[in-house]
């Protein structure tokens, strides 16, 4: 009941901003509008959704390691570089959360994503983004 509730009022909130923006020229409306229909897609298969059962954490544990793991990554971010630091945070990450995975594949993975999301900012962005320095 409270997922169609709230995907009901993201609705109503959705379109009323997409109607605000109409009389704006077409670049400065142009992402929010885009970013406004994706989240009316979204709360229209949240009130559609059959409900599902709770998830909750076994112990506060878990979420002080995801906490303390991040905080890790962040100090270690500019030292490590991204490619280090995020495959290093990624395969920690999926060992802390069970997933059933064998270690070597986890680490593939998680370097494959870091190699994505590294080329994708630094080439397609042009962001510049930490590199350790040999």
């Amino acid at each position: 009941m409270r997922n169609r509730i709230t995907g009901l009022v993201s609705i109503l909130i959705s379109v009323f901003l997409i109607f605000t923006l109409r009389e704006k020229n077409f670049e400065t409306q142009l992402f929010p509008v885009v970013a406004l229909s994706i989240l009316i897609v979204l709360s229209i298969i949240l009130v559609f959704q059959k409900e599902q059962k709770i998830f909750e954490f076994e112990k506060i544990g878990t979420i002080a390691k995801f906490f303390a793991l991040t905080v890790v990554y962040i100090m270690v971010l500019p030292h490590l570089g991204f490619i280090i630091s995020t495959t290093c945070f990624i395969s920690t990450f999926i060992i802390i959360s069970k997933y059933e995975m064998k270690k070597i594949v986890v680490i593939l993975y998680a370097l494959l994503v870091s190699l994505i999301l590294w080329f994708v900012f630094s080439y397609l962005f042009g962001i510049a983004i930490p590199e350790v320095l040999f």
